[in-house]
């Protein structure tokens, strides 16, 4: 279900200190919606979220909640399909039902652009915080993205500083790869940094989580197909696609929104439990 939200409340003391006002204006008129995924029932969480975002125009999406999840009826149905799940990048264990419930969430809003004809969408979670020092950027980064983009990450959690030791582990898989002694194929190796683009965007790495970014319509095509049956959290969803160079993905440098915990994110957990973290 989606509920319009409008903007109210006082400024959150945790969000940023600079004015979000222009660059608010900007996204509200930029984006042909901009969705918060929230559970329905988190009032407290989404009462945070308005003061963060005071000025935005946005509107809730009220997300699968695990509770109401059963897994053998969404395997039954095809709804999920763990084998998938369980080969993707050698992926230890199945998914939780909170991560097929956030995954089914984020679907249900590819599904929505696609029906509605929506041209460009902003996906934001209820943990987002802006940034306070790297806001102001934010209409310059989006002029920059070329006609034919497809994703980019407002906000992200790792690789937003490419360091020495990534560009070394880099090369190390990108020379494993053809013997067949990496986890990555040689150009999925090579696409795990971000590489320069412009002065307020690089070509997307490989990051994680999903607290905020924007896609296109061809972007939720692709999305949409690759997650149906469901078989990836929404945050692992959107690195495969990048890494396969299935997606023309973009990350704003820097960061634009931050996230209150990454502990909120299931890619975060996958990430600590595995080799996904390059």
């Amino acid at each position: 279900m989606i509920a319009r939200d409008a903007p109210e409340g006082r400024r959150d003391l945790t969000a940023s200190a600079a004015p979000t006002g222009p660059a608010f204006e900007f996204l509200s008129g930029w984006a042909d919606r901009i969705f918060v995924v929230s559970l329905r029932g988190a009032l407290e969480r989404r009462a945070s979220v308005r003061r963060r975002l005071e000025g935005l125009r946005y509107e809730f999406l009220d997300a699968v909640d695990k509770a109401s999840l059963d897994r053998d009826r969404l395997l039954r149905d095809g709804t999920y399909d763990e084998r998938r799940t369980r080969s993707a990048y050698r992926m230890r264990k199945d998914m939780s039902l909170g991560a097929i419930g956030c995954a089914l969430s984020h679907r249900k809003l590819y599904e929505e652009m696609l029906a509605r004809g929506w041209e460009r969408m902003v996906v934001l979670e209820d943990d987002v915080v802006p940034r306070a020092s790297s806001l102001p950027g934010l209409p310059a980064a989006l002029r920059e993205l070329p006609p034919s983009w497809e994703l980019c990450y407002l906000g992200y959690w790792q690789n937003e500083v490419v360091t020495a030791n990534a560009r070394v582990r880099r090369a190390l898989y990108a020379g494993l790869a053809p013997l067949g002694l990496s986890r990555w194929r040689v150009g999925e190796a090579l696409r795990l940094l971000p590489r320069p683009f412009s002065p307020h965007l690089r070509r997307a790495g490989r990051h994680m989580c999903t607290h905020a970014y924007a896609v296109t319509r061809e972007g939720a095509r692709k999305l949409l197909a690759a997650q149906t049956p469901v078989a990836y959290s929404a945050d692992q969803l959107l690195t495969m696609c990048v890494l396969q160079g299935r997606l023309e993905a973009y990350v704003a440098f820097p960061a634009l929104f931050d996230q209150e915990s990454q502990e909120h994110s299931p890619a975060y957990a996958s990430s600590v439990a595995s080799d996904v973290a390059g």
